[in-house]
């Protein structure tokens, strides 16, 4: 582990930081004032010392409405003289969020990357080859400062020139990939294009995030290539990569670094709390943040919570994978669904590829879906001598249409398309979604 006391620390002692933590969040809060203090303020809030972490849930929460509407950098707790860094992402509909960074804010955005390098047993002896986007997306030079920190050599790829990764992989011989899950599927289809045997790499452990991904997934990427594949979590508005990770140990949820970043999950409707193990709307507070405190931030992405001693030895609670964005949700004839799980169910079959996009076709007034997805290894199979399944068109379209009814209760059309339809992502993350409006092409070749 990086920081073996923090990891590791009993639950009544982390509990008593994160209090102390809280009160002096919400001291600072109250004296820049602004939306945040006002807020707390209305809620009747006057100090810190009227607030406990039982209270957390009762606080008010931010959301990146707030962010948008005091854009650029008008939520800043600190003088803009102290800002060293700012990181964002596009947002929703391509509307910007920034966040600043002080110096502070680096070194422990570079210490909660060391950590979850750490869970993926990276030592001050590895070579990370670094293959997440550089730039004002926070992946690349998040996981870049905290291999610096942890006294590791990084390979800064950064995305895209294929190639040019598979020649550094083989020739630096990395033990750690960090990149997107996508684009480690490319990777590894990358290695067997070029005739290079996976064996001949010396990776032992891959740190995949940026887009929510299954559990099949996971599967498929480690058949691909050598190594162990492990989630890792973050959102630029709490900090980046590095808020949770899954460890090598156990695979089984994100250990949240929660000595800096509370978290929450609520019911995205109402906004109460949910059950320990029930799906909700994750919630972060950031008492330790310098640039950009927030109190109770709303992620808007989906996963449950669960607390419990890791047979890692960590204490820290852990997040399921996350099982997609509150507002990336699709409602297709009264069933609300996520990509992860539809991805789910297409490479549970074992015959899909990895590469599918989710067609929204808007082009009549009852819209309807497709699910565009890909053989392994071929072209699509044709109907079984069985015939059509349940009444739906045979082959493999028919049957995981069948699947994804049974499963999910979703009704879709799947379409089967020949190996290379569905775009490919060499830089960024991976598009599972797109809407097919009247008068466009269609979004995937093939589709009608």
């Amino acid at each position: 582990m990086y920081d073996h006391r923090a990891e590791t620390m009993s639950r009544d002692e982390r509990a008593a930081l994160q209090s102390d933590r809280l009160r002096a969040l919400v001291d600072r809060l109250l004296s820049l004032g602004g939306v945040q203090g006002g807020r707390l303020r209305e809620a009747g809030v006057e100090s810190g010392a009227d607030v406990d972490l039982d209270d957390l849930p009762k606080l008010p929460m931010t959301n990146k409405q707030d962010l948008w509407d005091h854009y650029p950098l008008g939520m800043l707790a600190v003088s803009l003289d102290d800002v060293v860094a700012v990181h964002g992402s596009s947002g929703t509909g391509g509307r910007p969020t920034l966040v600043g960074y002080t110096r502070a804010d680096l070194d422990l955005w570079a210490a909660m990357c060391a950590r979850s390098l750490g869970c993926a047993g990276a030592t001050p002896s590895s070579v990370v080859h670094n293959a997440y986007g550089y730039g004002l997306f926070t992946g690349g030079l998040g996981i870049h400062q905290g291999a610096v920190k942890l006294g590791a050599a990084v390979v800064p790829m950064s995305g895209g020139m294929t190639p040019r990764q598979v020649r550094m992989l083989v020739d630096l011989q990395p033990d750690i990939l960090t990149c997107t899950p996508s684009y480690a599927v490319r990777l590894g289809e990358a290695l067997y294009e070029t005739g290079v045997d996976p064996d001949q790499l010396n990776l032992a452990a891959g740190v995949f995030g940026a887009e929510p991904w299954s559990e099949a997934l996971r599967t498929k990427i480690e058949a691909l290539l050598p190594l162990g594949a492990l989630d890792i979590y973050g959102l630029s508005e709490v900090i980046g990569p590095g808020v949770a990770t899954e460890c090598m140990e156990a695979q089984q949820g994100l250990h949240v670094n929660e000595d800096h970043f509370l978290v929450e999950a609520v019911d995205p409707l109402s906004g109460e709390p949910v059950p320990e193990g029930t799906s909700g709307e994750l919630v972060f507070t950031t008492p330790t943040k310098e640039a950009l405190p927030l109190l109770r931030y709303r992620s808007g992405d989906i996963a449950a919570l669960s607390s419990g001693e890791c047979r890692c030895g960590r204490t820290l609670v852990r997040m399921s994978k996350v099982l997609g964005r509150y507002d990336d949700m699709l409602v297709v004839r009264g069933v609300n669904i996520y990509p992860s799980e539809v991805e789910r169910v297409l490479l549970a079959d074992g015959r899909v590829a990895s590469h599918y996009q989710l067609v929204v076709d808007r082009r009549a007034d009852a819209s309807r879906l497709l699910v565009a997805c890909e053989p392994l290894g071929g072209e699509p199979a044709s109907e079984p001598a069985g015939g059509p399944v349940g009444g739906l068109p045979g082959g493999l379209a028919g049957e995981l249409q069948h699947a994804l009814r049974q499963e999910l209760g979703l009704t879709a059309e799947v379409r089967v398309l020949p190996v290379g339809s569905v775009p490919r992502v060499e830089m960024g993350k991976a598009v599972r979604v797109v809407n097919w409006a009247e008068g466009d092409p269609p979004p995937v070749p093939g589709l009608t």
